[in-house]
């Protein structure tokens, strides 16, 4: 790579002269034009190396800036999944529960069926006890009526008999 010149170099390099060289007065001007191009390239150079640097570390700041956003995403999608896997196992945990707590409630609801199932069958056999009882009352009733009746009549017909007696 060629040595870099700079234009205060440029300026104050003295040009050997001869005896037919150029016109003085031109060359000064003309190394006067070149340096103040050269000048106006060497800024523009440092410029562009400042601003290549600038966006250096702008693109470091970005690629630094886009891995933690990728740290970022990757551990937000893997809380996501976490709590997805989570909600998952207490909607389970929440099924489970509740058809153990369906199963209980059946039961019991089979138990109390059971026990006014037999509260029916005990009250209809009560009521037939009863009724069987109010029958033989009934009955017991009827004959006792019947025996009285039979009694009125026969003392009906005595009292005739006994007023006799009694009048004689």
């Amino acid at each position: 790579m060629p040595m870099a010149i700079t234009p205060a170099e440029l300026r104050h390099t003295p040009l050997r002269r001869s005896l037919f060289g150029y016109k003085r007065p031109d060359v000064d001007d003309m190394i006067e034009e070149l340096a103040d191009a050269y000048q106006e390239t060497w800024q523009h150079r440092v410029d562009m190396q400042e601003r290549i640097e600038t966006l250096e570390t702008e693109v470091k700041r970005y690629r630094d800036m886009e891995d933690l956003l990728r740290r970022t995403l990757v551990s937000a999608e893997k809380h996501a999944a976490d709590q997805k896997e989570a909600a998952r196992k207490e909607a389970a945990q929440i099924v489970r529960e509740a058809e153990q707590e369906a199963r209980e409630v059946l039961g019991e609801a089979h138990h109390q069926r059971s026990a006014v199932w037999r509260d029916t069958q005990s009250i209809e056999q009560r009521g037939r006890e009863l009724q069987a009882r109010y029958r033989a009352f009934l009955s017991t009733a009827e004959a006792v009526l019947d025996e009285v009746e039979d009694t009125d009549d026969r003392t009906e017909e005595r009292e005739p008999l006994a007023d006799a007696i009694t009048m004689n």
